[in-house]
């Protein structure tokens, strides 16, 4: 078997046809991977095969492929059918702990998902299963900057139209009508300026207000925009209290996330985000501990079924069959093939030391902060040294005003539907992370990849021309709304 991303021969064979492979992309997500029939876009305005011709500097959920993963994916896809599937999640499982073991050797078992939103499920159940008796308040820092159907999962409802397995749901019904709701309490991001708010204290106060709730500290290490929380605020208040850390753009020292599980935090990353994989895959990282109390439980079947709606028994490790049982045995070709790529992705990344990768971040973010912050079509959002180096936030100006986050959503469609000239590489069309409102306000984001780390780390030095254009054309189409 050859190694993921390597070739025995230098001709690409042609088994898998670019349909083949689209249709294998998208399968098992949910309906935000489904292509407009007349555009063949997603609701990103993408398409995951379709980026031969694309600058990118997207944050989100988005990603396509490129010429590596490309072939990754379409090795992966000859000879998905000879192999066993159980197998084949073991082996991704045991990719990935290794890959974040590198540094620490802490026992943690991974839980798999369609996508960060779903994981948020997790949680939950782990609280209901745990607790039975106790109310459950979900403690979300940061839910303007999460996915669109974060705050639905944090209330138990289904966040969509349609499952992992392909199946209708009732969007916005509860996950499980007989048990009780969640208690949902919202922590803003930022205040009415911008400017990124310290949730430390109110956390604190809502954990020692509610003894007798079973909690959930939802946190956020790398918003849509870069926010990281004080997490010295996860402490040991208790086995009623369960953190759990969203780490899905994963633009972290690997050190940190070892922290976490030591602490006993749950972490959630994906591979579609920093790592650029299409969407969607998700992992939840549980330390061995948590696992261990919930294999001591006297699982109820009866608590676990619903989330059948939303999990399959080959999403849970098999140190965890109490609740496997009560799960379906679905598989999912297209969960496991954008693992296998975003994993070919993750090992090319880490073969570079950490701080060489950050460095090279840390300039391009201070370059390209330089530009942003000297145009007069942008204003740079407060707090840029709250947030991770590989994101650059910034509101857009036109005729001296801000645009309102409708206009930058109709901007954002504009720039991305349309060719433009002035890019290198043969590059005709661009990509940016979609606007994120705060309040009634609104900005834009620009996003390093991992992809484009490694291609200037080979090259040996930051390369701007693109992203300078990259500024001059969303300036371009943002005057039309002066």
């Amino acid at each position: 078997m050859s190694t993921p991303g390597q070739r025995s021969n230098t001709q690409e064979r042609n088994d898998i046809s670019d349909e083949q492979l689209l249709e294998a992309l998208i399968a098992g997500g949910d309906e935000r991977t489904e292509l407009d029939p007349d555009t063949g876009h997603n609701r990103y305005f993408a398409n995951p095969v379709d980026s031969r011709d694309v600058f990118n500097r997207g944050s989100c959920t988005a990603g396509m492929l490129n010429g590596r993963s490309r072939v990754v994916a379409r090795e992966f896809l000859e000879r998905y059918d000879t192999l066993n599937y159980a197998s084949l999640v073991e082996e991704q499982s045991f990719r990935l702990k290794n890959l974040l073991s590198s540094v620490h050797n802490d026992p943690f078992d991974v839980f798999f998902g369609p996508s960060g939103t779903d994981l948020a499920y997790l949680p939950t159940l782990f609280q209901r299963l745990l607790h039975p008796d106790r109310p459950i308040i979900q403690l979300m820092s940061c839910p303007e900057e999460l996915g669109s159907g974060s705050m639905d999962v944090a209330a138990a409802r289904l966040f969509g139209h349609q499952n992992q397995f392909g199946r209708p749901l009732d969007q916005g019904a509860p996950i499980d009508p007989r048990a009780p709701e969640p208690t949902v309490v919202e922590l803003d991001a930022r205040d009415a300026e911008g400017n990124v708010l310290d949730r430390r204290d109110q956390i604190v106060r809502l954990i020692k207000d509610n003894p007798s709730a079973a909690i959930i500290g939802s946190l956020v290490f790398g918003s849509k925009s870069g926010i990281k929380d004080d997490l010295d605020v996860i402490d040991d208040y208790g086995d009623h209290v369960m953190w759990v850390v969203d780490l899905c753009q994963l633009r972290v020292d690997p050190a940190l996330l070892h922290d976490l599980l030591d602490r006993g935090a749950m972490v959630m990353l994906t591979g579609s985000k920093f790592f650029q994989t299409p969407p969607f895959c998700g992992a939840l990282l549980v330390p061995r501990q948590v696992t261990e109390r919930l294999r001591a439980v006297d699982t109820d079947g009866a608590s676990v079924a619903p989330f059948g709606q939303i999990f399959s028994a080959h999403d849970v490790p098999w140190a965890l069959d109490t609740v496997r049982q009560h799960l379906p045995e679905e598989e999912n070709r297209g969960l496991r093939l954008r693992w296998q790529i975003a994993l070919d992705e993750m090992e090319s990344y880490a073969s570079w030391p950490f701080d060489v990768s950050n460095a090279l971040m840390d300039d391009w973010n201070t370059e390209l902060s330089r530009i942003v912050d000297d145009h007069p079509n942008f204003q740079l959002m407060p707090d840029q040294h709250k947030t991770n180096d590989s994101i650059i936030s910034t509101q857009v100006l036109a005729g001296g005003r801000e645009l309102s986050h409708d206009e930058l959503r109709q901007l954002y469609q504009d720039v991305l539907t349309t060719e433009h000239d002035g890019l290198g590489d043969g590059a005709r069309r661009v990509f940016f992370g979609q606007p994120v409102r705060y309040g009634d306000r609104s900005f834009i984001r620009f996003a390093i990849g991992a992809p484009t780390v490694r291609w200037m780390l080979h090259r040996g030095s930051l390369f701007m021309d693109d992203d300078k254009r990259l500024v001059e054309i969303i300036a371009e189409h943002a005057e039309r709304f002066a």
